[in-house]
């Protein structure tokens, strides 16, 4: 399949599959590889706006598309050109994507995560806190701010141990910094405020009390119904923190217990806060005893790696599946007993000198490993000295046996092999 520019308001030449338009994809993303499989075309639409950050413009966002659309910043002409082309989804495939792929879907009457007019709660801690607090949901301790010098008068009147310091809009991967005092908040504010430029645009950044309690990711799709928007959790994984240069863990849980119960009324008032009204979100939280749930932060599903693909595989749950409606709620509930064991593990990069490599004929022989992603997608719920590398996926119907496998690649790295 050939890949063909396109000039907004100019016919797309005709797919031979229904189309679906994939928004701001990034180079490597999966999203038209997989619509392929399911006889569909992907058409990829580029945002380049003057707000358009550096680190989008440029990407190469066609591989395996069968058009690619430029959004230069007229909307009507970018609708024209896929009412043509015959879109019948839109898929946002970046969090740069979100909120371009919201207004599209709603102006062509198709499946959305949202009202546009609320995309600021999709895709901004800031605006996130501020819209829990209002309908008393318990977050911690937040502020929104592009000043270094309101930063640190905030974080000296409330009352928080540490802070995590981020780029106020997703989509830096895991540009994220824990500062223990004043001086790490200042000797951290010119990284991350740059990182914060390069990959969203803008400069503002959100300093966050960080949470003492366990933290947990929770996956949930949401689908229109007559009575509004049903949610429904799909899978929650805890998150093990790691040391520097060790493997880092998060594992599917199974049970029915009091604490899924509760991060699961959690993830549901806050998708009703957010305003989500369709699609998959993850949210970020922790659990601290004296205070309950904590949401850190929710986001649209975008991202799509081999690892991804392999858990959503053995999980029966793919947020495309989920987009193009072809998978029912009643199928979704987290907790069935027949799952099998999942755990996900991120390794460190090996070393560019050559003295420590991936022994991977040694992990992929593990009978538990299911993937081995040398591309796996950004994690930015993770710790800030976990640098992008490798994500294995463990997966068995014994715990047994998940844990003999990842005992042994634990072994590995700190005998140095994997780091």
């Amino acid at each position: 399949m050939t890949t063909a520019s396109a000039v907004p308001g100019r016919p797309l030449p005709a797919p031979s599959a229904p189309a679906v338009a994939v928004i701001a994809p990034q180079a490597g993303s999966r999203h038209a590889h997989a619509l392929h499989d399911r006889h569909l075309t992907a058409i990829a639409v580029n945002p380049l706006t003057a707000a358009t950050p550096p680190s989008h413009r440029g990407v190469a966002a066609g591989d395996g598309c069968v058009s690619v659309l430029t959004h230069h910043g007229d909307l009507h002409r970018t609708l024209t050109t896929l009412r043509a082309a015959g879109a019948c989804t839109v898929l946002a495939a970046s969090p740069a994507g979100v909120e371009l792929a919201e207004r599209i879907a709603w102006h062509l009457h198709l499946p959305g995560t949202g009202a546009p007019a609320s995309t600021s709660l999709r895709t901004d801690l800031g605006a996130q806190a501020k819209a829990l607090a209002r309908t008393g949901i318990v977050t911690p301790y937040t502020l929104r701010t592009d000043r270094l010098a309101e930063a640190l008068s905030w974080a000296g009147c409330v009352p928080a141990r540490a802070f995590r310091l981020m780029p106020a809009a997703f989509g830096t991967g895991t540009e994220v910094a824990h500062c223990h005092s004043h001086g790490q908040i200042a000797r951290a504010w010119p990284r991350i405020q740059h990182a914060a430029v390069h990959h969203t645009g803008t400069t503002t950044l959100v300093l966050q009390e960080l949470p003492q309690g366990h933290e947990y990711l929770v996956d949930s799709v949401t689908h229109p119904g007559p009575g509004g928007p049903t949610h429904t959790v799909t899978s929650i994984w805890t998150i093990h923190p790691a040391a520097p240069g060790r493997p880092h863990r998060h594992d599917l849980l199974h049970r029915h217990n009091l604490l899924v119960r509760r991060l699961s009324i959690a993830v549901y008032r806050a998708l009703d806060a957010l305003g989500v009204d369709d699609g998959t979100l993850t949210c970020h939280l922790a659990f601290e005893p004296d205070r309950g749930p904590l949401l850190l932060s929710a986001r649209v599903t975008t991202h799509r790696s081999h690892a991804d693909e392999t858990v959503w595989k053995i999980n029966g749950m793919d947020p495309i599946d989920t987009a193009l409606g072809h998978t029912r709620p009643d199928r979704l509930e987290h907790g069935r007993s027949a799952s099998p064991r999942i755990t996900r593990i991120r390794l460190p990069t090996p070393q560019p000198d050559g003295l420590n490599t991936l022994p991977v004929d040694r992990l992929q022989a593990l009978p538990t490993v299911r993937c081995l992603d040398t591309h796996p997608s950004p994690a930015p719920f993770m710790a800030p000295s976990t640098r992008p590398g490798y994500e294995i996926v463990l997966s068995h119907d014994s715990r047994d046996a998940v844990e003999r496998d990842y005992h042994h690649i634990n072994t590995l790295t700190a005998l140095g092999h994997l780091a």
